[in-house]
């Protein structure tokens, strides 16, 4: 059966029109406004454009000085995650860590206006192998942050999370080793290819480097459709206002190498969706020539994002795009049998006794959810975690 798109929102719209530069027409419910606003990741955005914009005029003081309130907030916020990040960046330097920025740190500094624009609540750090990643967090450690235990293993999971609360505001670091977390795309680019054409990035120091803007691209096409096969409906705007941006800088020949790049990684698909999703949301300018590629290579890739697919056939892809047979075995045995801290971390038991029923209750959560879609409850440790993020 098709799954069925949810009704566009009238105030999401309102706002994709306000931030591609067209005329917004009359401005929505002032509550409702900051609430999307807000949930899409663009309530700085949105007063950045409107205060910018003769719709600034017709709104009520009240929303005014709210929208006003809550950017010079995200600055305050912005001026000291710039702090606590070129500390970051020095330490992992000192300690001998190459070291990437990915996604919304390395954008809002590279392709926004001014960084408090790109509303972000974590910093991914992309480190070159897992050994790596855990020295990170090592030195993370010595900076007053707080690493959780998580699923221990090269391949049963790619990130190290890291938590920091200073004055009032939680600094959380996701700290990779392959560069991105689903299985299913995470082999596709190595670190040392992205090193090579990475960017500088001056505002956070001489350490501090970004994707190029072909790899940046091609890697939001990745996180966008990464959320989109577990949740079919994902698509916060400022996800997709990423790939507007970085999409109408690309000279000429980066869309070459875009083209050429994601037909021979095989992700076509989730780069061709990711750019004509923000089209239809933005009108991004796309040469017609690279859209012919990628919708030629998208037909033979075995993953359609437009159709995610079920649990356990993301499963076997997943399984199957793993580069070795040894490789499949360490995965399987990584999910299914994690580390004893992990477990703990989880469900709050101290006794080893209770080992074997918890290793029972994650399998069974496991089979559950990859053959009916369905996720039970997490433990409250786990869901008090996930809200910190």
């Amino acid at each position: 059966m098709p799954t069925l798109s949810p009704p566009l929102d009238p105030v999401k719209l309102w706002l994709a029109m306000l931030l591609r530069g067209a005329e917004p027409g009359a401005i929505p419910d002032a509550s409702a406004l900051l609430k999307v606003a807000r949930a899409e990741g663009v309530l700085a955005l949105c007063q950045y454009h409107l205060r910018r914009s003769p719709a600034w005029a017709q709104a009520s003081a009240g929303l005014q000085a709210e929208l006003t309130r809550c950017a010079h907030q995200e600055v305050a916020v912005e001026l000291a995650r710039t702090v606590e990040l070129r500390a970051v960046l020095a330490a992992l330097a000192q300690a001998g860590l190459p070291v990437l920025l990915l996604k919304g740190a390395a954008l809002a500094h590279t392709l926004y206006p001014q960084p408090h624009l790109r509303s972000r609540s974590d910093t991914d750090l992309l480190l070159p192998s897992h050994a790596d990643a855990e020295r990170a967090g090592q030195v993370f450690q010595t900076l007053g942050y707080r690493c959780p235990a998580t699923v221990v293993g090269d391949w049963a999971n790619s990130e190290l999370g890291c938590y920091k609360t200073s004055r009032g505001l939680t600094h959380a670091l996701d700290v990779h080793w392959r560069w991105s977390n689903r299985t299913l795309f995470s082999t596709r680019v190595a670190f040392a290819e992205l090193a090579a054409v990475a960017v500088p990035i001056p505002a956070l120091g001489p350490e501090a480097r970004g994707l190029g803007p072909v790899h940046a691209l091609l890697l939001a096409g990745v996180h966008r459709a990464s959320h989109r096969l577990t949740d079919p409906h994902s698509e916060r705007l400022i996800w997709l206002y990423d790939i507007h941006r970085l999409a109408e800088r690309l000279t000429a020949a980066e869309w070459q190498q875009l083209t050429a790049l994601a037909t021979t990684r095989a992700l076509c698909g989730p780069c061709l969706a990711g750019l004509t999703t923000a089209q239809g949301w933005f009108g991004t300018r796309l040469p017609e020539e690279s859209l012919n590629r990628l919708r030629a290579g998208a037909a033979g890739e075995a993953f359609d994002p437009g159709q995610p697919p079920q649990p356990w056939r993301l499963e076997w892809l997943e399984f199957r795009g793993l580069p070795s047979t040894a490789t499949r075995l360490r995965w399987i045995g990584q999910r299914l049998f994690p580390d004893r801290a992990y477990l703990r971390e989880q469900y709050g038991f101290h006794s080893a006794l209770w080992l074997p029923w918890f290793y029972a209750v994650r399998i069974g959560r496991g089979i559950l959810l990859r053959c009916t879609g369905q996720r039970p409850g997490a433990p409250a440790r786990h869901q008090a975690e996930r809200r910190t993020r």
